[in-house]
């Protein structure tokens, strides 16, 4: 089977390494922006050696650690313009929640539309916003896995869990079955439990730790205030959408997330360092959305995001201290 990886992040990466395990699986990575457009911005660019403008190579080297040594594994994989989707018996769609939408248009036309696309990153509302786009069927994932990547490297940052499924409740074809078995995926049929469980940790982890610039252990350790504010505002709406654990039981698991990655920046915090685009409005601004729909009020959650959205919108990092409580930064600003 070949799968195309758009995407070629810390999750992307770690994927690529996986399938290429399979007997059965050809991976390749695909970049659908124009080369002129990505030439010294676009980390698979400044990676690879050039060849073909059609082809180009690409290498990228998994490091895994034990107590006894580093197992290093490298691969070479081809990057390939967007009309190689054309090729794929399945696309994996890793980039951001906030790329998404500008990937599935540049797709349009050279697409078959019987190819599966598979959606794996942060945040929701991305499928509602796909299928508008393209007419193929369309599978998300949630993962707990984490890696990061410093150049060619990319370091699994602890165990997780993939879960695969359909939001439409449909029968997996032969190309999940066989995707879910090389990667060591769960095939869910209830996928958007998995997906608001773990809106629900990202909500409290990612904002709070781009505003303070900390590690996600702080969560736990230094500003657990704030995030059981956020928690105790969007948990009503994340029940009401169909979250079925209990809300002692969930608050336990974003503190045991935060503990057990916590030395990793979270995806959030390392955009709003870098000044880029995050997946704030699939996050934050999702729920608030949801909030408003459902005639909830959401301060907290509206005052947080309001101060990361002005930062974003200016492309300047969150200060690196604030006040204790989020209350506080809402009252100070009335």
């Amino acid at each position: 089977m070949n799968v195309g990886i758009i995407g070629a992040g810390s999750i992307g990466q770690l994927l690529f390494h996986d399938l290429r395990l399979s007997d059965d699986v050809n991976p390749v990575f695909i970049d659908t922006r124009l080369p002129a457009d990505a030439l010294g911005t676009s980390f698979i660019f400044e990676c690879c050696r050039e060849a073909d403008p059609s082809e180009k190579s690409y290498e990228t080297t998994l490091e895994k650690h034990d107590e006894k040594k580093t197992v290093t594994e490298a691969y070479q994989g081809m990057v390939f313009p967007g009309e190689k989707t054309a090729d794929q018996d399945l696309i994996i769609i890793s980039v951001k929640a906030n790329q998404c939408g500008k990937v599935l248009q540049s797709l349009k036309g050279y697409l078959p539309e019987h190819i599966p696309l598979v959606l794996l990153m942060n945040g929701m509302g991305i499928w509602e916003e796909a299928r508008t786009i393209l007419p193929n069927p369309f599978w998300t994932g949630v993962t707990s896995r984490g890696a990061v990547h410093e150049g060619r490297i990319v370091y699994p940052r602890g165990n997780g869990t993939t879960y695969i499924g359909s939001p439409e409740h449909q029968k997996p074809v032969q190309e999940i079955e066989l995707l879910a078995r090389s990667i060591g995926a769960i095939i869910s049929l209830r996928i958007e439990e998995e997906q608001l469980q773990k809106l629900l940790v990202n909500a409290c982890i990612n904002p709070i730790t781009a505003l303070h610039q900390c590690k996600n252990r702080e969560i736990a350790a230094t500003y657990i205030n704030e995030a059981h504010e956020i928690f105790l505002e969007i948990y009503p709406v994340l029940k009401t959408l169909g979250l079925t654990v209990s809300a002692d039981r969930a608050f336990d698991f974003v503190l045991t997330v935060a503990e057990k990655t916590g030395e990793n920046d979270s995806s959030m915090a390392v955009d709003f360092k870098k000044q880029r685009p995050s997946e704030l409005d699939y996050i934050l601004g999702y729920i608030l959305k949801t909030g408003e729909r459902l005639h909830k009020a959401l301060p907290v959650t509206k005052n947080l995001y309001t101060i990361l959205k002005k930062q974003e919108d200016s492309f300047q990092p969150p200060p690196l201290t604030s006040p204790k409580s989020l209350k506080e930064t809402s009252k100070s600003k009335n």
